[in-house]
């Protein structure tokens, strides 16, 4: 077997791929990324504000002092600080919320001083930069650097040494078909979220949780893997446009409005008039809107032929809709401009919740070192930084977490040697690939639509005891053994592939769903019918998940006062909103 070394791998090559790698190198370590596709043509992150307008945020104060245009001089790190906290309806991890605010101005910088022609829109505390620009910056940074890239290869396991301690990972090169393995001293994992495991999501079709998948093969600990936050305007049909989330983006307007199959408007009918205000003016939309939206579809009855409702535009006149487009440029050309041609030829177009980002993941410290030594995550695969609500931008996150965990892999790669791969580790990582060679022949693309079913129908946006139980045991009795490739040849075999991702989307689903069942009651983007209300006497707990258990850890609270007792989950957001610094 090919065995490359380096000092720091990194695994993925999104946002927080490419500024890890950039960090390592700046901290004086030889990096390598591995990446599924092209290094600076895929991944979620040229997708990123449907690659229009991707909110990157810091504080006020900080914005302000680089010139823009926009900030607040009265806005500080410290009250950026207490509201994502208490967006995160207090679940966050206080130290990954520290680093995310202490940095986040330092990656804006980099962005708007490497793109002098860039020139942002935003408000006080974030500005909207394509996603295609985000990449293109990062990848001139690790350019410039000599970071080695090895493309189109998927992480099949991580390898340890016989110590324990991470030592590298093993890949398939999807076009050749080989297997190979990259020893090195850190590894950091870059994956992106689990999209995937769910049947509609607005995330890229490789999104399956690998980097997440083979740290619970390896031992690692998780975090609140039940929370999933759903974005409420993703267009279902036509096909060419299904999971594109361009209606939620454009849908923060007077213009804009949610109608079931009887041409009705519902929100008031779910929401009381404040939380209307809310979905349709701020960034607490997603969880509001979403809600609404599964209240009338699968509780009204009221969905349309594609399982949703209709998200229309409506004009006083022309001079009206011109001001429309004069806000929204980008409407005016291309694609964008023929799905705002078919809203308004058709009466609006079909959209629904869609799973749009994963708030728990891989469990991390402030330094992004995970449960295991020699393992470092960053960005969407880990979780903590939001809690149980992500408000602020998952651009800045990614950023801001590929740059601590760059410089700290690259620091414990410069005091630790190159350990040998444990050779039981090595041979069942291996032969566990090639499984699908071995066993069953069902073709593995059904068992990827079976689990989309059983985890869309059970840890969706409002989930019950009794769904989430029927859910995790159906998980369960999916034998994967039963399934495998379709053709024999190893080079570019889509089947294996999708063995391959089925694979992983179990052990993820299986991880979402035994920490949905945890969880008895209502926080953020977690919603309970059962238990429809937020209990911070009982729950203001994190999930762990590590080996097929989970746990129940107390939440630090010493610096953002939580109020005691329950209260109702949508009178809860309102309190929470009313704390607010901004509100």
């Amino acid at each position: 077997m090919r065995t490359i070394t380096t000092d720091v791998l990194i695994v993925g090559s999104g946002g927080a791929g490419l500024r890890a790698a950039a960090a390592a190198a700046d901290g004086g370590a030889k990096a390598l990324i591995v990446c599924k596709g092209k290094v600076n043509r895929s991944g979620s992150t040229l997708l990123a504000g449907a690659n229009v307008s991707a909110d990157v945020m810091c504080d006020g104060r900080s914005m302000a002092s680089m010139g823009i245009g926009i900030g607040d001089e009265n806005d500080s790190k410290e009250k950026f600080y207490k509201d994502i906290i208490l967006e995160g309806v207090w679940l966050n991890d206080r130290g990954l919320v520290k680093q995310y605010v202490e940095n986040a101005p330092t990656v804006i910088r980099e962005i708007v001083e490497n793109n002098k022609n860039l020139h942002p829109k935003g408000d006080d505390r974030e500005i909207g930069i394509p996603g295609s620009t985000i990449i293109d910056t990062y990848y001139k940074m690790i350019r410039e650097r000599n970071v080695d890239v090895v493309e189109d290869s998927s992480l099949l396991d991580l390898l340890k040494a016989s110590d324990g301690t991470v030592a590298g990972a093993l890949f398939l090169d999807l076009i050749h078909g080989e297997i190979f393995a990259v020893n090195a001293k850190a590894t950091v994992l870059a994956t992106g979220g689990m999209h995937n495991c769910y049947s509609f999501t607005s995330g890229t079709t490789g999104l399956v949780g690998e980097g997440q998948a083979a740290a619970i093969r390896a031992g690692a600990e998780m975090i609140d893997m039940e929370m999933v936050t759903f974005c409420p305007g993703v267009i279902t049909h036509p096909m060419k446009w299904r999971g594109s989330i361009l209606p939620y983006i454009i849908h923060t307007n007077d213009q804009f409005r949610l109608k079931n199959a009887d041409g009705e408007e519902f929100m008031a009918k779910h929401l009381p008039q404040s939380a209307v205000d809310l979905a349709l003016h701020s960034e607490w939309n997603k969880m509001l809107l979403c809600y609404a939206m599964h209240k009338e579809v699968n509780q009204e009855g009221k969905g349309d032929a594609y399982g949703g409702v209709t998200f229309d535009l409506e004009f006083k006149d022309e001079e009206d809709e011109q001001a429309f487009l004069d806000h929204y440029p980008f409407l005016k050309t291309g694609t964008c401009n023929e799905m705002f041609r078919y809203i308004k030829d058709h009466g609006g177009i079909p959209v629904y919740g869609a799973a749009h980002y994963f708030d728990g993941g891989i469990f991390v410290d402030p330094s992004f070192a995970t449960s295991l030594e020699g393992l470092f995550a960053a960005g969407e695969c880990t979780g903590g930084t939001f809690g149980s609500n992500r408000v602020s931008a998952a651009t800045t996150q990614m950023l801001v977490q590929g740059l601590e965990a760059g410089k700290s892999a690259a620091a414990y790669a410069a005091g630790a040697e190159l350990k040998a791969f444990c050779p039981v580790c090595l041979e069942k990582a291996e032969k566990d690939a090639l499984r699908p060679f071995e066993e069953g022949k069902e073709d593995p693309r059904k068992l990827k639509k079976k689990i989309n079913e059983i985890v869309s129908a059970g840890a969706g946006v409002v989930r019950d005891e009794k769904g989430m139980t029927e859910a995790l045991a159906a998980l369960e009795a999916q034998d994967l053994s039963a399934y495998g490739v379709t053709v024999d040849t190893r080079a570019y075999n889509r089947s294996w592939m999708d063995w391959l991702e089925s694979r992983s989307m179990l052990t993820c689903s299986k991880a979402i769903l035994a920490s949905s069942l945890m969880r008895k009651e209502s926080r953020g983007v977690f919603i309970r019918s059962d238990y429809f209300y937020t209990d911070n006497d009982e729950y203001l707990v994190s999930t762990r998940y590590k080996d097929g258990r989970v746990r129940l850890e107390p939440v630090d609270q010493a610096d953002v006062p939580v109020p005691a007792g329950r209260l109702g989950y949508i009178e809860n957001i309102e309190d929470v909103i009313k704390r607010l610094s901004y509100s």
